[in-house]
């Protein structure tokens, strides 16, 4: 899996007796009835991420987005964030995790539309690119920092793939913000218990071979 900014965990997590961390959670799909159970899930997978990553400049960090700030971000956007991914800014707001988050505060690493994040997309051909789905995308997440972003679509929520690198250029992944956000995590967590093969059994068996290819590969 690839860390933050291609370093390496701290030193004292690599040497640590008690590793993983004490609270840290299995790499596993969890039983999550509600929102409170998620969030409470995410914070201590981030936590663990965060003892893993101890001392690094892009460790993770605790930065919960204002209502005024959401607020305005969906005014720039005109339209609302899906609630899983508006909560999740609300609560906690990390940005930097196994795949980098967009802020909610205007930058180069925002969330925005996807033709104004990747300008370029207006060259892609038309045989791999659904350009009027395009239009209603959002970028919110920068997956490794390479042009390749993860989308939600404005009304539906649903998570699109933009890969610019081969093949269509747009993949329907999730149904919703929430769904990546879990997967999110358990990569995290992969690296958390250097478990890369039982991350990849996870997603395969929630969600095919084929995403996990698109996605890691």
């Amino acid at each position: 899996m690839t860390a933050p900014s291609s370093a390496t965990p701290s030193a004292a997590a690599a040497a640590s007796d008690a590793w993983p961390p004490a609270g840290c959670p299995p790499l596993a799909w969890p039983d999550l009835p509600d929102q409170d159970a998620r969030l409470a899930w995410y914070r201590a997978v981030i936590a663990a991420y965060g003892a893993l990553w101890e001392g690094h400049a892009n460790a993770p960090r605790l930065v919960p987005a204002s209502d005024a700030a959401l607020q305005a971000l969906e005014q720039r956007l005109g339209c609302p964030l899906p609630p899983a991914l508006r909560d999740y800014h609300r609560q906690l707001g990390v940005l930097s995790l196994a795949e980098t988050l967009c802020s909610v505060e205007p930058g180069d690493i925002s969330i925005q539309p996807l033709l104004e994040a990747y300008p370029g997309i207006v060259e892609i051909d038309e045989q791999y690119l659904d350009l009027e789905l395009a239009q209603r995308l959002v970028a919110f997440g920068d997956y490794l920092g390479n042009g390749n972003l993860f989308c939600f679509e404005r009304g539906t929520g649903a998570v699109y793939y933009f890969d610019h690198d081969s093949g269509m250029a747009l993949t329907r992944f999730f149904d919703s913000p929430e769904a990546y956000l879990d997967a999110l995590m358990l990569l995290c967590l992969a690296e958390v218990h250097d478990d890369d093969d039982g991350v990849e059994a996870l997603i395969i068996q929630r969600y095919g071979q084929d995403l996990l290819h698109k996605w890691r590969y």
